[in-house]
């Protein structure tokens, strides 16, 4: 397992975070799971098909497993994080997911066994008509830079076009889900701090934004817990934040990435950044000094909405305020 599989599992060790990325990608953020709801669960899942002789194994071990409470009833969510397109991950999840409802057939047949309880029928599948399975699924959360155009269900992936109609309509489908981390658009839905690792990753591809995301949100990001800010650093490939991450550490073990930022801008760390940060913070407040002015609101008014939007000292936020004011 490489140092970024590491630490996103690490990461996800986190239950309230867990029940967080449920509740933001399913529920789009309506707070459904808590963390009180995530129950650890072993995340290597060997499943044994067919019999005898004629058995096969199948082995898998997932990045994160847990079972999730839903009022009386339960469901187990897994999760697979991808930096790459893997054009055959409906079959690949498809296993994995069939592997998780082998382990609970096979448990539920040794609690049969060991009370000798089933009769005819029953007997022979070791299951009985009562019982019931768990349901299984997995969040493929992907990181890569490139758009995901892999296959997101199995008929994505099969060649059956030129089959007769009737014979299609007997074939069964198999969808996955995929968050797709760079086209996500709603990373508010998040209430723990995956709505800033997801943010700053999701801009990466552009270092002027992601540094101004982090500035942006600074109560956040000047606070960052280290397992967090560590994904940040393997996901992105951040080496100059990585190289500060000892310099900027707080007491509890917390990062201060603002801080960080502003010091690898001022040490010249960051060819471009500042000027960028710069230019986009001017132009939001020409934007704003425009508007207040048309509803009449005085200087002094804009120093202080602008205080609560940008992350800039007075003296500078009254300069470039000046400048735009007298335009």
């Amino acid at each position: 397992m490489g140092q970024k599989d590491i630490s996103l599992v690490r990461y996800f060790d986190d239950r309230a975070r867990y029940a967080d990325l449920i509740n933001g990608f399913i529920f789009c953020g309506e707070q459904v799971v808590s963390e009180d709801d995530v129950q650890e669960m072993d995340s290597n899942v060997t499943g044994v098909f067919g019999k005898l002789r004629n058995r096969f194994m199948v082995q898998k071990y997932r990045d994160c497993v847990r079972k999730i409470i839903f009022d009386t009833g339960f469901a187990i969510v897994g999760i697979e994080n991808q930096d790459k397109v893997h054009y055959a991950m409906p079959a690949r999840i498809m296993l994995e997911d069939a592997a998780g409802y082998d382990r609970q057939l096979r448990q539920i047949r040794k609690r049969h066994r060991r009370k000798r309880d089933l009769r005819d029928a029953e007997y022979v599948g070791g299951f009985a008509k009562q019982d019931k399975v768990y349901p299984v699924v997995t969040i493929c959360i992907y990181f890569g830079k490139e758009p995901y155009d892999g296959a997101k269900e199995l008929f994505h992936m099969m060649d059956y076009e030129t089959l007769p109609d009737r014979f299609r309509g007997i074939l069964n489908n198999y969808k996955i889900q995929v968050l797709e981390l760079r086209n996500f658009e709603d990373i508010d839905c998040f209430r723990t701090d995956l709505r800033e690792v997801f943010g700053f990753i999701k801009h990466s591809n552009d270092k002027n934004r992601e540094w101004e995301f982090a500035i942006q949100n600074e109560d956040a990001f000047k606070c960052l817990d280290e397992d967090a800010f560590d994904v940040i650093v393997s996901v992105t490939g951040s080496a100059e934040l990585e190289q500060v991450k000892d310099m900027y550490c707080e007491e509890g073990g917390k990062i201060n990435m603002c801080e960080a930022i502003r010091g690898m801008i001022e040490d010249g760390r960051i060819e471009g950044v500042k000027q960028g940060l710069e230019q986009g913070i001017g132009q939001g407040l020409s934007a704003l000094v425009e508007v207040c002015r048309e509803f009449g609101l005085s200087k002094e008014d804009v120093v202080s909405k602008a205080k609560k939007k940008f992350s800039l000292s007075v003296d500078e936020m009254e300069d470039l305020i000046d400048r735009y004011w007298n335009q």
